[in-house]
């Protein structure tokens, strides 16, 4: 297994994978491909993005970090938007291997802090809490729906 940024060349790859992912559950979202490809290029086109992909030992792609470096007063961090792994080897392992693997590659462009946000009733929250991700007892996330 090797991480590495995600090359130009395995995005529409990547665009599958987070499809095949996302689109099953316990998401089940249910992207149109317009609005994919948007959404794609806001998490890997910006100045700050930072993609990072895992590959398998033939070189296939079966994980992505999408997100975004920002500088903060205790130091650079990575904000992951979306973690997903190839969802035939979720469960043996693999997404833990990813994140150590990340946490070298951040660590040697000088970032301190990993933030994310999950839903507490998905599996993955019990993911990255295994993965020693502490959930912040002063901090919410908030959300506010625009009336139409």
């Amino acid at each position: 297994m090797r991480a590495c940024v995600l090359q130009t060349r395995d995005y529409e790859q990547m665009k599958k994978l987070f499809l095949d992912v996302f689109s099953s559950e316990p998401w089940f979202d249910k992207w149109d491909e317009k609005q994919l490809d948007l959404y794609m290029k806001d998490l890997t086109e910006n100045n700050n993005s930072l993609s990072i992909a895992m590959y398998d030992e033939k070189e296939e792609l079966i994980g992505c970090s999408l997100g975004y470096v920002f500088n903060w007063w205790e130091g650079r961090e990575y904000y992951i938007k979306e973690f997903f792994i190839s969802t035939n080897i979720q469960g043996q392992g693999k997404g833990s291997t990813f994140l150590n693997l990340m946490e070298g590659m951040l660590k040697d462009r000088d970032i301190k802090h990993i933030l994310l946000s999950t839903e507490k009733t998905v599996p993955a929250y019990q993911f990255y809490k295994k993965n020693k991700f502490t959930v912040l007892n002063d901090s919410v996330f908030l959300v506010k729906k625009i009336p139409e």
